[in-house]
C-alpha cells in the first residue's frame, strides 16, 4: 500500500489508501475516512475514551463503489500490550451509510442487518478507548465489500477479516492517538 495523500479541512483530515499497483483486477479503491472530533494522527478527545463518555468518536467516509453490498468498520489498537486490541468490528452496514455516529454502536436494533462482533474485551459492540499506559494509536478502518458477510452474531474480528478476504472493493483508514491524562 502507498499513501495517497491528505488535506486538512476544518476539524477533519482526509486520508485515503490505494493499492500500490496500477489500475487492474484486484485493485482496491480508496475511501476517505474523517472524523469531526480529531485529525489523522491527531489526539482523540478524552470525551470519547474511558476518561469521558466511553463512546466511539464519530467517523464518516466518502461515497463507496456502486457494486458495494455492505460495509465494515474496524477499530483497533496495535500498541496494546497483548498485541492488536480490537475495539470494534461492525459489519453488514448498508452501502448507503456514510457515517458511524457516536451512539450508533450502542443502539443497534435487534434483527438489524448491521452486526457488531466481539471485541477484545469479550463484549459485543465498542470497547472504550482506554490505554493502560503511554500513548496509543487507534486505527479506524472502513471497508466496502461486494457481499454481505454470512457470519453468526458476535463473531470476532479474526472471523470477520477472514470472511472479508477477496470481497474488499475499497478501503480507507483514519488514525487517532490517545494517552491517559
Amino acid at each position: 500500500m502507498r499513501f495517497l495523500g491528505s488535506c486538512i479541512g476544518g476539524a477533519a483530515l482526509v486520508v485515503g489508501l490505494v493499492a500500490a499497483t496500477g489500475a487492474g483486477a484486484g485493485e482496491e479503491a480508496a475511501l476517505k475516512v474523517t472524523s469531526s472530533a480529531f485529525t489523522n494522527n491527531g489526539n482523540i478527545p478524552a470525551e470519547y475514551t474511558c476518561e469521558g463518555k466511553s463512546t466511539a468518536p464519530p467517523i464518516s467516509w466518502s461515497t463507496v463503489p456502486a457494486a458495494t453490498k455492505s460495509l465494515a468498520v474496524l477499530v483497533d489498537d496495535p500498541d496494546a500490550p497483548s498485541g492488536d486490541f480490537q475495539h470494534l468490528a461492525a459489519f453488514n452496514l448498508p452501502p448507503d451509510r456514510r457515517s458511524l455516529p457516536t451512539e450508533a454502536v450502542r443502539s443497534i436494533a435487534p434483527g438489524s442487518a448491521l452486526q457488531t462482533g466481539r471485541n477484545s474485551s469479550g463484549t459485543v459492540g465498542f470497547a472504550p478507548i482506554c490505554p493502560p499506559s503511554g500513548r496509543h494509536h487507534y486505527k479506524f478502518e472502513v471497508l466496502a465489500l461486494d457481499s454481505t458477510l454470512q457470519l453468526p452474531p458476535a463473531s470476532d474480528a479474526r472471523a470477520i477479516r477472514s470472511a472479508m478476504q477477496g470481497h474488499v472493493l475499497a478501503k480507507g483508514e483514519l488514525v487517532g492517538l490517545y494517552g491517559k491524562r
